[in-house]
């Protein structure tokens, strides 16, 4: 795994974000890359998963949760991926990642988004701070 390019996708569960799962995919199929799904289980997503479920927050069960639509799409494509499911600020927790990584795909917006790139939202800091290559999916 050392000679392939490594590629983070970054992905919250939202329609959006399977968009770039989709869009990475397609440009990634025939290439030799290994891709890590990240999730950034932020407190809110701990509220209310815990109403939902259990009295505990079960960060795995979330990410698990959020990544079961994108993982089938890299799986069914034989795109060799992983699973990697941290807590924080999601632009925080991306920005620390990235270098890691030769390019980070992510959707223009996420699932607490109304509206495209906005001032403070996860995406424009991002773009604003990223290291790396980003690619943003509309």
């Amino acid at each position: 795994m050392s000679d392939r390019r490594k590629v983070l996708v970054c992905i919250d569960g939202s329609e959006n974000s399977l968009r770039a799962v989709e869009f990475a995919r397609d440009l990634l199929v025939s290439a030799d890359v290994y891709v890590t799904l990240l999730v950034v289980v932020t407190p809110m997503d701990c509220d209310y998963f815990m109403e939902k479920t259990a009295p505990v927050c079960d960060v795995d069960a979330i990410a698990k949760a959020k990544s079961r639509a994108a993982a089938s799409i890299l799986r069914e494509s034989g795109i060799d991926h992983c699973l990697s499911s941290l807590t924080g600020n999601p632009a925080d927790v991306i920005l620390k990642i990235s270098g890691k990584h030769q390019l980070v795909v992510m959707g223009r917006k996420g699932s607490g988004s109304s509206s495209a790139i906005s001032l403070g939202g996860v995406s424009g800091q991002v773009s604003q701070n990223i290291k790396v290559p980003l690619l943003l999916v509309p």
